[in-house]
């Protein structure tokens, strides 16, 4: 009978294939990996160091600033011998510019390249050429002075050369100042215009203001060089060929008297050109 029924099975097609259980497969535990913990790092303590006494600052002395005067065994040069060292440089370093002003306001046409040239020649032999040789311009020579500062020596060179400058300085400056004016102080041109007449400007009038203001009677320039005087000097032994003439002009003007008013005291606060 089971055959039969297994053939009608069949035949009907119920056919459910009995398919065989699979074993199951039971995972087996893995032993844990024992990792080794590094061991704690010893910080090493600084030993701290005795720190030294500090000694004790002994408070710094106040440094008394002493007061500027003209060294022993010097005599300040008189108020003629002032202005003779004036006029003598002026002529020498500016004389140039008073005829070409005049021609140029004449309305006369020439070319100035040349005596603008000859003029820079003569300005750069008296402001440059005769301090760096003899520390002293052509109106120091005629005028018998000399520039003093109070350590009993002579100033640098550069002294003399920027106190020479004061009068192109003033001109520059008023002739930029006159066009920044004609410009419009409004507009851009006009502004670096009044800006540059500032500059020019400036160095002259303080100078001017140093002179009335001061107590020591000593000018922009003077102090800044650490004070400097104009002294009387002797006649020169050692002077040979053009400077003996002009060692030779200043006994002339001794000689008239023109050094015969009281020394410069009377002058003070005047400022030297």
């Amino acid at each position: 009978m089971g055959l039969l029924e297994k053939a009608g099975q069949i035949n009907s097609g119920d056919t459910s294939a009995v398919s065989p259980a699979e074993p199951e497969i039971k995972a087996q535990p893995v032993a844990a990996e024992t990792v080794a913990e590094p061991e704690p790092v010893q910080v090493k303590k600084r030993s701290r160091r005795k720190r030294a006494t500090r000694k004790k600052r002994e408070p710094r002395e106040k440094r008394v600033r002493v007061a500027k005067v003209l060294p022993e065994g010097y005599e300040e040069a008189s108020r003629s011998q002032r202005v003779i060292r004036r006029g003598s440089d002026f002529a020498v370093s500016y004389g140039w510019t008073v005829p070409l002003s005049v021609l140029t306001a004449w309305g006369s046409y020439f070319d100035p390249t040349y005596v603008f040239l000859l003029g820079i020649l003569l300005m750069g032999f008296n402001l440059g050429f005769m301090p760096y040789t003899t520390n002293r311009t052509v109106g120091n020579w005629i005028s018998r002075t000399t520039f003093i500062t109070s350590k009993s020596g002579t100033p640098h060179q550069s002294y003399l050369f920027l106190k020479g400058l004061t009068f192109p300085m003033v001109m520059l400056g008023m002739i930029i100042f006159l066009t920044s004016t004609s410009e419009g102080f409004g507009s851009r041109k006009g502004q670096i215009l009044l800006g540059s007449s500032l500059i020019f400007l400036l160095p002259p009038l303080l100078d001017y203001l140093f002179y009335r203001l001061k107590r020591d009677d000593l000018g922009l320039w003077d102090t800044l060089y650490g004070g400097v005087w104009m002294v009387k000097t002797s006649k020169s032994t050692e002077s040979k060929g053009w400077l003996k003439r002009l060692e030779q002009l200043g006994d002339y003007s001794e000689s008239q008297g023109w050094w015969s008013d009281n020394e410069s005291n009377d002058d003070s606060g005047s400022p030297d050109a």
